[in-house]
C-alpha cells in the first residue's frame, strides 16, 4: 500500500520514453531497453570498439579486451536516458547500466584479471558543475558485480577541456592531448577503463596513454554506448 501512495506523488518514469515504470523494473522500461541495439555478445563489442580505434587512432594495441552494451544512434530512446544521466542529475541511471555491463564482464570474464577498475575522470570543476562524475557510478557499480576495487582517485584531468561533442577528429585529439595524469605510486599492472561513452576514442586513448607512462601494462575497457 505505501508503494502504491508513493507511485501517486513520486512517479517512477523511465528516462527513455517518460511512461511509469512496472514495480519491478528500474530506470528504463522494458520497452525501451528492448528498442536500443545491443550488441549480441560481448565478441561484438569487441571487435566493433577495436575498428573505432584502428579507424580512428590508427592502432588497436591500446587494449587487450573490451565491453559495450550498445551501439548508439542519433534521436534514439538510448541518447535520451545518456543524456539525462550525465546532465540531468540521474545518478541511478549510471548505478542501473553499471550493473549491466558487470553482468556482462561476468559472463565473459578476461584470461587476466584486472587489478582494479578505473573511472574516465572530469575535471574538478566540470564534477562540481554536475555534482557527480558518471563514469565512477559505472565503476562502483561495476565493482560490486564483480567484486574488484575502483580507484577515482588514481587519474585526474589536469585541465579543463571544452566538450568532445561537435569537434571534429583532430580537434578531439589535440583537446584531449596530454589533459590526464596519474598520481598514484601505487599502479596496478592491469586496469579496467570505464567511460560511459565512446565516439572515436580519443579520451580514452588519452587515459590509456596517462596509464601506460605510469607503469600499467595492460588496459581493459568497458562503456555503456559505443557512437561510432
Amino acid at each position: 500500500m505505501l508503494s502504491g501512495i508513493l507511485q501517486l506523488f513520486y512517479p517512477r518514469v523511465c528516462a527513455g520514453c517518460g511512461g511509469l515504470l512496472p514495480e519491478k523494473e528500474e530506470q528504463v522500461c522494458r520497452t525501451c531497453l528492448l528498442s536500443f541495439d545491443r550488441f549480441p555478445d560481448a565478441v561484438s563489442a569487441d571487435r566493433a570498439m577495436r575498428e573505432v580505434f584502428s579507424r580512428n587512432l590508427s592502432r588497436t594495441e591500446d587494449f587487450c579486451k573490451a565491453w559495450s552494451l550498445y551501439r548508439f544512434h542519433k534521436n534514439d530512446r538510448l541518447q535520451t536516458v545518456i543524456h539525462t544521466m550525465k546532465y540531468g542529475g540521474s545518478y541511478r541511471i549510471g548505478m542501473f547500466f553499471g550493473r549491466l555491463l558487470g553482468d556482462m564482464i561476468a559472463d565473459d570474464p578476461p584470461a587476466a584479471p584486472f587489478g582494479c577498475i578505473v573511472p574516465v575522470p572530469l575535471h574538478r570543476l566540470k564534477k562540481i558543475e554536475r555534482t557527480y562524475n558518471q563514469s565512477e557510478i559505472l565503476a562502483e557499480s561495476i565493482g560490486e558485480i564483480l567484486g574488484k576495487e575502483v580507484r577515482t582517485n588514481l587519474v585526474v584531468r589536469k585541465r579543463y577541456t571544452a566538450p568532445q561533442a561537435g569537434l571534429t577528429l583532430r580537434q578531439r585529439r589535440g583537446n584531449v592531448e596530454n589533459a590526464f595524469a596519474v598520481v598514484s605510486d601505487r599502479v596496478p599492472e592491469t586496469v579496467l577503463l570505464v567511460d560511459d561513452v565512446m565516439t572515436t576514442g580519443s579520451t580514452t586513448a588519452a587515459v590509456v596513454q596517462s596509464l601506460q607512462a605510469a607503469g600499467v601494462r595492460t588496459v581493459m575497457l568497458a562503456t555503456i554506448v559505443l557512437a561510432s
